[in-house]
Formats: C-alpha cells, structure tokens, sequence
C-alpha cells in the first residue's frame, strides 16, 4: 500500500514531468491547465503529485544540488520490493536499491526525470514498545558529537538516553579527561536523572560513535544497581536491527549488593 502523501514539484515543462510520472511509475493525471494557476494532478493509490509550473526563467534544482544533500520527497509504502521491480523495470533510474538504512527504514531511491531524488520506504518498527526504543536511540545519536574542550578533556563519542519509570528521558554524552575525572555517557544521563528528582529507569541506550548500539561497561552496571531495588528490571538495548533487549540482571547476576540488601 502506498499511504496518503500530497508532495508539489515545480518543473519547467509540466507536459513531459506529467508524461514520465504516467508512463514510467503508473500515476493517473487530471489536468487543470486552465485554472488561474495552472497545474496538473497526479494520483497513485493514496498519494498525490502537484506538477506546478515554473515562470520567469527560473529552473528548478534539487535538493542535493541546492543544499549539499537530501531528498526531494519520501513516499510511505509497504510494498517497496513490488515497486522498486516495477520501476526499474520500466526504465526509472535507480539511486539505492532496497535496503535497511540505519535509522531502521526499508527503503529504495529513484531519480525522475528532472532530476528529483525519490524515497519509498517504511520505518519498521511495528509496535508501541519498539517506537519507544526508536525515539531513544534518536535522541542519544543525536547528541553524537565528538569535540576537544581542553588539551585535557573531550566529550561527545558516545551518548546515552534513558527512561524513568514515570515516562520522562533524559539524555548525556561521555566525558573524557586525564587522571580520571570524566563519565560514561550512561552515568552522565543517570545524573541529570537524578538531578531532577527520579531514580527508577526502565529502559536505556547508548549509541556509540559510528551509529551502533553499546553495551554499558562495569561501572555504569553498578551505578544502575545502586539506584533503585528494582534496577535489575531495567531493559537495556544490545542489537538495534534485531532489536534485541536484555536486563539489567542478565548483565550482572550474583550482584554483591544483594546480599547487604538482605
């Protein structure tokens, strides 16, 4: 199914991007040519193009030529195999073939005839569950920023984002300096945790420098077992494609604290 989607393309000649979207990827076309703005309609299930037309000797340049990078529009589908043979076999250029992208889309990239890069594709996390550990690996990443303070201390190769029991998430980045002063990103988040007033977290992330999912190290698995009695129920994400999780306690058994909790 392709869903509901409305994209505007400017061209220069709206007949021949009409005739291409008809022709090479199965659109219906109504046109309004005769309108005080004149325009034509393209339909393919859900979704709509608006070919517009382009006055004043202006041209129209896509995005990864005006801005250095980007797309020109992303269709939601879950038919991309379907529609990637179609349009390949019927001659529409291909940028990126099916692929899973690192933010977890299935997607495909195809070039139409001005020039506008194309995206079909779907997010694939499929439940509630799995939307959350996607917004908390995009928060973490997004902190990714390695950086030199100081000639003694840098931070950001490594950031952490963690939810409490109550909903809210808080985030941090690793800090790095001589004679051992510095945090793991995981601690970082745990204290601005702390510092607004919680102590229960229920899930946690740590995205390392080049995109993929990391383990917390020793000492942040102790920290996390010192905060709370129930700290061995915390979720914690190993393997981002599979989205695999694994507990706290799996990660620490026979924890010494245990016993001086008895």
């Amino acid at each position: 199914m392709l869903y509901r989607t409305l994209a505007i393309f400017p061209s220069v000649d709206m007949n021949r991007t009409a005739e291409f979207y008809v022709g090479k990827m199965g659109f219906r076309r109504v046109d309004y040519m005769e309108s005080k703005e004149p325009h034509i309609c393209l339909y393919r299930g859900e979704i709509e193009i608006i070919v517009t037309g382009i006055i004043n000797g202006a041209s129209f340049v896509p995005n990864r030529e005006l801005y250095g990078y980007g797309e020109d529009a992303y269709f939601i589908t879950d038919e991309q195999d379907a529609l990637y043979e179609e349009f390949k076999n019927n001659g529409v250029t291909v940028v990126e073939p099916p692929h899973m992208t690192d933010y977890l889309n299935y997607e495909f990239k195809v070039r139409d005839i001005d020039g506008r890069n194309l995206i079909f594709g779907k997010k694939q996390w499929n439940t509630s569950e799995d939307k959350i550990w996607e917004e908390l690996y995009s928060r973490a990443k997004s902190l990714i920023h390695d950086r030199k303070l100081s000639p003694l201390m840098q931070a950001g190769s490594v950031a952490a984002a963690i939810m409490t029991k109550r909903g809210n998430i808080f985030t941090g980045v690793c800090i790095d300096t001589a004679s051992s002063l510095g945090m793991c990103a995981e601690r970082n988040a745990m204290a601005n945790m702390i510092t607004n007033g919680e102590n229960e977290i229920s899930k946690l992330v740590a995205v390392m420098w080049d995109g993929s999912v990391g383990s917390p190290c020793g000492a942040c698995r102790e920290f996390m077992m010192q905060l709370s009695k129930n700290s061995k129920e915390i979720e914690i994400l190993i393997n981002l494609k599979e989205r695999k999780t694994v507990k706290l306690g799996e990660l620490i058994p026979d924890w010494w604290g245990d016993k001086r909790e008895e």
